[in-house]
């Protein structure tokens, strides 16, 4: 494996008179390393914004047509949507059910190549296929490709022009750990592209075949607590064991963009390394981040209260020694990204990393990696904030009220992370 078995807490750190080291190898005990503070980047104000409809859970990525209007899938409302900032209208694309143009639970939508979008349906497990605002086909994937990237990931990570997806699996080396595996909790993950267009539903040879992009850390490196959970299934009581790692694990996280280039961010130390379409990589150096300590206050910030408002802490095992540079929702319910993943693909190609919160910053925090690993800035957005997406040259942003509605706004990409494209 290129990364996954190393402990977590190994930081890029600035120190007097210490250059670049690493917290497992500080140079000094008395020497403590100086705060690291980002480069923060405004988010200008929005140059337009939907105010007569609002939504209730928007999926992530939202995706910019080339006329300016924007596709974007509700979780809750369980809708696919068409909208026109221009005009402000807002129509629905399809419907719920099977028939030629109908999905039974709204996925996730990707970029593929022109005005050509995939939108996932995880429940029939069938792929629609969008030309514009318009469901010209609906496909089954080559079933390979099914069993493998569906067996215990809801989502894809992202598609390409050429129609190219990727996926992820989980898997053990500890054989202790083997049984039960998934991308939860495992220690390990594999990263897996198919090796031609999965969209096709000819006969072409290696269409239906998967090719290993890399292997890296999952979220079982720390280990998991199972925990008997019990249920009503059709009138009856029904035990299960589930197994729960820590609400600030984190794993290796990728994202396949439409041009063919995949990033790969890894939180330990954190990094962000980029494939070329041609098979090449681009290593990136390990980035800043300052060390927040995991007490007992970010751990109860980070675990969902009970009933009663008290962070039940023994659910949980192996809680890192700092909060990781990012992590995954674990709550389905609270998901918007494929996965829960906290990397959004950005304009011009850049990365956006969706940064984990902590007690004293709640706030959403958005880094921009480019594709030399580099770390541009940081965008910075309320707590009832998110970035959803991006266009060309736009950042799409929801806001939350306080009944939970969410409105949409359409930002200009801010010109300090254009002025080196």
């Amino acid at each position: 494996m290129e990364s996954g078995t190393s402990a977590i807490g190994l930081h890029t750190l600035s120190s007097a008179g210490c250059g670049l080291v690493f917290l497992a190898t500080a140079c000094s005990p008395d020497a403590p390393p100086e705060p690291i503070e980002p480069v923060v980047i405004d988010l200008p104000a929005p140059n337009a914004t939907l105010t007569e409809r609002q939504f209730s859970k928007i999926r992530a990525p939202v995706r910019e047509l080339e006329d300016g209007r924007l596709l974007m899938a509700d979780l809750i409302e369980n809708a696919l949507y068409v909208v026109d900032f221009g005009s402000g209208e807002v129509r629905e694309i399809g419907s719920v059910g099977e028939g030629p143009t109908e999905y039974q639970r709204a996925g996730h939508l990707f970029a593929l190549g022109g005005d050509s979008t995939l939108f996932t349906d995880v429940t029939t497990r069938r792929w629609l296929v969008l030309a514009g605002d318009s469901v010209v086909n609906i496909l089954r994937p080559a079933e390979p490709i099914l069993l493998r990237l569906y067996r215990d990931a809801e989502e894809l990570l992202g598609a390409d022009a050429s129609g190219r997806v990727l996926g992820v699996e989980g898997f053990a080396y500890r054989p202790e750990v083997a049984v039960g595996i998934s991308n939860k909790n495992a220690d390990s993950l594999r990263f897996l592209i198919s090796t031609g267009n999965a969209l096709d539903q000819g006969s072409g040879e290696g269409v239906s075949e998967l090719e290993t992009v890399t292997e890296m850390g999952g979220r079982g490196r720390l280990g998991f607590k199972i925990n008997r959970v019990e249920m009503v299934f059709q009138g009856r009581e029904v035990y299960t064991n589930a197994r729960t790692p820590s609400p600030l694990a984190s794993e290796a996280q990728a994202w396949l963009f439409k041009d063919g280039w995949i990033a790969v961010a890894d939180p330990d130390p954190y990094r962000v390394d980029w494939r070329r379409p041609d098979g090449r990589w681009i290593r990136g150096d390990s980035l800043p981040v300052a060390l927040v300590p995991v007490d007992r206050r970010e751990r109860c910030f980070a675990a969902s209260p009970s009933e009663s408002g008290e962070c039940d802490l023994d659910r949980y095992p192996g809680w890192p020694e700092h909060v990781p540079a990012f992590q995954m929702d674990t709550e389905a319910w609270r998901r918007i990204a494929p996965n829960g993943i906290a990397l959004r693909p950005g304009p011009t190609g850049m990365l956006l990393v969706n940064r984990t919160r902590s007690a004293d910053h709640p706030e959403n925090r958005f880094d921009v990696v480019d594709r030399t690993g580099a770390l541009r800035g940081t965008i910075v957005v309320g707590a009832n904030q998110t970035i959803v997406g991006a266009g060309r040259s736009s950042l799409y942003v929801t806001q939350k009220d306080d009944m939970d509605l969410l409105t949409l706004s359409r930002h200009p990409w801010p010109s300090e992370l254009s002025a080196r494209d």
